[in-house]
């Protein structure tokens, strides 16, 4: 019957995988045609939020799509490609190869800096570090995912966090509350549809776990049991299901239903051997060696008590671990460079705005002067130099004081922030031609007071001179004779 059941399983999961390689095919398809930049990116994300595992059973897909960004040049599609084979790594138990591709992925991300991307890419690299680390990466997903309106990835990101005060801090009051306010935003989700890739599971479940520590096993069971039904509906995470109904039953002494499930996560890890974490048969063997250790049955008892070291000690390789940390401290060395060059880069805009403030404000004096004083003359042609020279100054300052913002806004692509600029010119220059009208007007206006005010002192002088008054008394003299 055992085996029947698993040949039943086996050919439901390749009829399965065969139907989602055949929509995976099409939506390569898809993603190679996208004319834009923008919309690859947004087909790409949009299809991996709606996978059940497909991308982690095999590299091909991965690969594909990092090609294709590579074609395309598109950074962030690349970013997304190697984070999918580093999700494949660490299903496959090899960390490091995982954390080797998510730290390219972050790479490439960091390029264009798209909220939607760089959220994903921070979610894979909290798998690795430290508690403080994976709360740090978390927190930044759980604002990015708010600034850009992923409420499913601001559920994960509670879940994340939560499950990090959970397991690795026993802090349960912060777990508690990081984990309601994730099952919240999926039960809104669920009620309007829009739920993916099983976010209810993973709350229901770490729910579960909280409450046993919380000593409250009737709560405990009803998140379970939710998280149960949840996981079959979703088709897929039925694996922290069991171990966690089988742990809540170890601990309140039901070994019956603690090996039951024990021995579905048991059978879920056997016939998912390639494509399934070895932690995961560690810890369904670890259970059912210490059900058999109760109840006696020392040879079932010794049987998977060494299933769980080799699992363990595959799961937990020593030169795994050292590659790791050795990925993590260069890591580290990179994000501590690229901290200084940003702020050496802040602090060159910083002195390049004072810069155009100053020229801008030296030629406007300098115009105003012109314009303003009553003894100069000045040339309209100088005026109009002058004039290019300032919009010129006031279109670099406003480059400079909006380069971070259009950068943000427009993930750095060049087509847009160039569209942008040339908007803002558009803007720019027939203001700058009606200011330059107006200028010219009160220029020629006092140039010409200046030019009447001249005349009339000339014509005063000449007026009051003894060679003015002879000439008028010989001109009278005349008229008499």
């Amino acid at each position: 019957m055992r085996k029947t059941c698993t040949l039943f399983f086996l050919l439901t999961i390749v009829l399965t995988t065969s139907a989602q390689k055949s929509v995976a095919d099409s939506f390569l398809r898809v993603l190679r045609v996208q004319k834009t930049d923008s919309l690859q990116t947004l087909t790409l994300l949009n299809w991996m939020d709606k996978q059940k595992g497909l991308y982690d059973s095999a590299t091909y897909y991965p690969t594909q799509i990092i090609q294709t960004g590579q074609q395309q040049a598109n950074m962030d599609v690349q970013a997304v490609g190697h984070a999918l084979v580093g999700y494949y790594h660490s299903t496959h138990d090899n960390p490091s190869m995982a954390l080797e591709h998510f730290l390219k992925a972050l790479k490439l991300g960091e390029e264009r800096n798209n909220p939607r991307v760089m959220l994903r890419l921070y979610h894979f690299r909290s798998f690795y570090g430290d508690a403080k680390e994976s709360i740090d990466f978390q927190q930044q997903v759980l604002s990015l995912a708010k600034q850009a309106g992923e409420t499913n990835w601001e559920a994960l990101a509670n879940v994340q966090i939560g499950s990090t005060y959970l397991n690795k801090l026993q802090q349960y009051d912060s777990a508690l509350v990081y984990l309601q306010r994730a099952y919240e935003k999926t039960q809104q989700l669920a009620g309007m549809g829009k739920l993916t890739f099983g976010i209810d599971v993973m709350a229901s479940t770490s729910l579960g776990y909280t409450f046993i520590k919380l000593h409250n096993p009737t709560l405990a069971l009803a998140y379970f049991r939710v998280a149960l039904q949840a996981g079959v509906a979703w088709g897929g995470s039925l694996d922290r299901v069991y171990e966690g109904l089988a742990s809540f039953y170890k601990e309140t002494h039901n070994l019956d239903s603690s090996f039951y499930y024990a021995a579905k996560l048991y059978q879920l890890s056997e016939v998912r051997t390639k494509s399934f974490a070895m932690s995961r048969q560690a810890t369904a063997s670890n259970l059912l060696y210490q059900i058999y250790k109760k109840r006696g049955n020392a040879d079932s008892a010794l049987k998977y008590h060494e299933i769980y070291k080799a699992a363990s000690d595959s799961a937990n390789s020593i030169a795994q671990a050292q590659k790791v940390d050795n990925l993590l401290s260069q890591e580290k060395e990179r994000q501590a460079e690229l901290g200084l060059k940003k702020e050496k880069e802040e602090e060159a805009r910083k002195h390049n705005l004072q810069y155009a403030a100053i020229a801008l404000g030296m030629v406007a004096l300098l115009i105003s002067f012109l314009v303003l004083s009553h003894s100069v003359l000045a040339n309209q042609k100088i005026i109009r130099f002058l004039g290019v020279v300032s919009l010129l100054i006031v279109f670099e300052f406003l480059n400079l004081l909006l380069h971070p913002w259009l950068g943000q806004v427009t993930h750095k692509s060049p087509v847009l922030m160039l569209l942008i600029m040339v908007a803002l010119a558009a803007v720019l220059v027939p203001m700058h031609h009606r200011l330059e009208h107006w200028i010219t007007h009160k220029l020629v206006e006092k140039n010409n007071r200046i030019r009447l005010a001249a005349a009339k002192r000339t014509i005063q002088q000449l007026e009051g001179s003894p060679e003015a008054v002879t000439m008028s008394n010989g001109s009278g003299a005349e008229q008499e004779h």
